[in-house]
């Protein structure tokens, strides 16, 4: 296994620390209740598109149904379109759920130089998922943390480096998981 250079490293984290908060950082955004306005949060979704390169690999390590990235009964996506995952992820049945917030807490990582375009990764994760009752997100319904890693991978797309690849593995779960994404 080929160590990464230092430049690589702060590029390829600089990455990963923009796909955890890009994912977990709401926005205030009005919203149109019945016939009342209230304010809620959304995601960045330009952020996130902006660190992936054109197609992904994207698949759970085992496919289990909790899986975020396990659509349709699917486990793996070899080629995934950068603007496909995005909607996939940006959904209100994922990540774009407006009563969800979530932090992805990355802990120890280790990479593996594969060439001088592509490096993968292995994070350490705990994603802390709440779903609240309702916008003005005062009371939890359901809390819900999933335990595990996530490998990246990496690759220069015209001398920069983009996020390549999303595969996750779940360990354990915590609490009500399974209805965080819920309607």
């Amino acid at each position: 296994m080929e160590g990464i250079q230092f430049q690589d490293s702060l590029a390829v984290n600089a990455i990963t620390l923009e796909w955890a908060d890009s994912i977990d950082k709401k926005v205030c955004q009005d919203f149109v209740v019945g016939e009342r306005t209230q304010i809620g949060s959304v995601q960045d979704w330009a952020r996130f598109r902006s660190i992936l390169a054109p197609t992904l690999l994207v698949s759970s390590i085992e496919f289990r149904p909790h899986d975020i990235y396990s659509v349709m009964g699917q486990p793996c996506f070899p080629d995934m379109k950068a603007e496909e995952f995005t909607a996939m992820l940006s959904a209100p049945t994922h990540a774009g759920h407006p009563l969800v917030h979530a932090q992805h807490l990355l802990g120890g990582a280790k990479y593996e130089k594969v060439s001088d375009s592509e490096i993968v990764a292995v994070h350490q994760i705990l994603a802390a998922h709440q779903h609240y009752v309702d916008i003005d997100q005062s009371i939890v319904a359901y809390h819900g943390h999933n335990h595990g890693t996530v490998k990246h991978r990496y690759k220069k797309n015209n001398g920069v480096w983009k996020l390549a690849g999303v595969q996750p593995e779940s360990y354990w779960l915590e609490h009500d998981f399974d209805k965080i994404f819920a309607p």
